[in-house]
């Protein structure tokens, strides 16, 4: 089966819808019913099979679904431990991904520093066995191939040069910032991915939740459906929330912003730059370029533990060419991705079919906090509230092409219902 949302949705053009409450104050929303859920899709199908549509479910953030889902069969197969190398390369699969989608921002923004962060990202993916938009390196319990040292080289001395453009970036997000029409006044909770270690970390194991700057939660995947409930399950906007709290108080959000709310970035050019914003901004446009900073500084050590694996591992032990065979359970799979965690979770039958499947997207944990951006935006004078409709888009960046359409180029509609 094949989806062309260009068929059912403008990819340039979004719709806010404005409505009153029970207190005669407008409210705004942004409407995703035009965004069809593909978990359905799913469902039926073998384990296998899905392994090959996770690759293609999304052209926007395929990475991200790729390890997710991937993550989901490493438990359903029962496959043994990622080894070192392994887990590596498919953080730098990850790694480059989100430095890549934060690449088309920053373009807008430093047509030279977004160049060369770009093509640092593209050096990322090829090193990581994934040279074509469609991610191909993972599969259940290892990878395709181990990086070659070659594409190692060629990244790592490449790796300076977006650094120091990554350090201007961040400078220059900082003094745009400062322009922006809208206060963050999210009143829910950050949560975004920690390591072993409690740090902030877009591939890690464990979900942390912060609210109010004081941790409230600490969960593994497999917790994650006890944690999270839909209060509009299966729709295209399920309205999330942190089923500990509630559905008024639990709402959350995701992303750069969490990812920076949560804990100290492990990287140091990248934490004094997280220091400043914490004590100044808080807004997402710097969020992402610091956020590209910690990866592309984390990238260097990554591709130094890399060359020294290469070559002196059993390949059997990283690839995962073998036979797997998938037995019946359930199992969530998360990323980090660039707009914030993806979730996947599967429940197989004992001959490896899927009998159930919910992908929970950034966009759609994201949407309570888009609407609050809105409805400030509505609130404003006439004359600014076109461009804060916009800036609220790029903020929360929902999963969509006008997320990066050009200033005054994005088709918002908007309906007073």
């Amino acid at each position: 089966m094949k989806i062309n949302l260009d068929e059912i949705i403008d990819p340039l053009e979004g719709r806010v819808v404005v409505s009153k409450d029970r207190q005669g104050q407008s409210q705004a929303r942004f409407d995703l019913q035009g965004l069809p859920r593909v978990d359905a899709m799913l469902v039926g199908k073998s384990a296998l099979e899905a392994l090959k549509m996770t690759e293609h479910l999304c052209g926007i953030c395929p990475v991200a679904h790729h390890l997710a889902g991937m993550r989901a069969l490493d438990v359903l197969s029962q496959s043994e431990p990622l080894s070192k190398a392994a887990e590596l390369t498919r953080r730098l699969l990850h790694y480059g991904s989100i430095v890549q989608t934060h690449s088309l921002r920053f373009l807008m923004q430093d047509r030279d520093a977004g160049i060369a962060i770009r093509l640092v990202a593209k050096k990322m993916l090829v090193a990581a066995g994934s040279p074509g938009h469609f991610p191909v390196s993972a599969l259940p319990g290892g990878v395709r191939a181990l990086p070659e040292l070659k594409a190692l080289k060629n990244l790592d001395e490449a790796l300076p040069d977006a650094i120091e453009a990554a350090e201007e970036l961040c400078d220059l997000a900082f003094r745009l910032s400062k322009e922006s029409r809208l206060a963050d006044a999210f009143s829910g909770s950050e949560v975004a991915l920690i390591n072993e270690d409690a740090n902030p970390d877009v591939f890690g194991t464990r979900v942390r939740v912060v609210l109010e700057q004081k941790i409230i939660d600490e969960f593994s995947f497999s917790k994650w459906n006890e944690r999270i409930r839909e209060e509009n399950p299966h729709t295209p906007a399920p309205r999330p929330y942190l089923r500990a709290l509630g559905v008024n108080e639990g709402r959350y959000r995701v992303g750069p912003v969490s990812q920076l709310s949560i804990g100290t970035l492990p990287s140091p050019k990248a934490a004094a730059a997280q220091e400043r914003w914490l004590a100044e901004s808080r807004n997402a446009q710097p969020a992402r370029a610091i956020i590209t900073l910690h990866l592309l500084e984390r990238t260097t050590e990554l591709v130094k533990q890399l060359s020294r694996l290469v070559g002196q591992v059993n390949s059997e032990e990283h690839t995962a060419g073998r036979q797997v065979k998938f037995s019946g359970g359930q199992a969530s799979g998360l990323v980090d991705g660039p707009r914030g965690i993806l979730a996947h979770t599967y429940a197989t039958d004992m001959e490896g079919m899927i009998t159930q499947a919910t992908i929970l997207t950034p966009t759609a944990q994201n949407e309570p906090w888009l609407a609050q951006l809105l409805t400030q935006a509505i609130a404003l004078d006439g004359a600014q509230t076109q461009g804060a409709l916009e800036e609220s888009i790029r903020e929360a960046d929902p999963c969509l092409p006008l997320s990066s359409a050009p200033s005054g180029q994005m088709g918002l509609k908007v309906d007073n219902v």
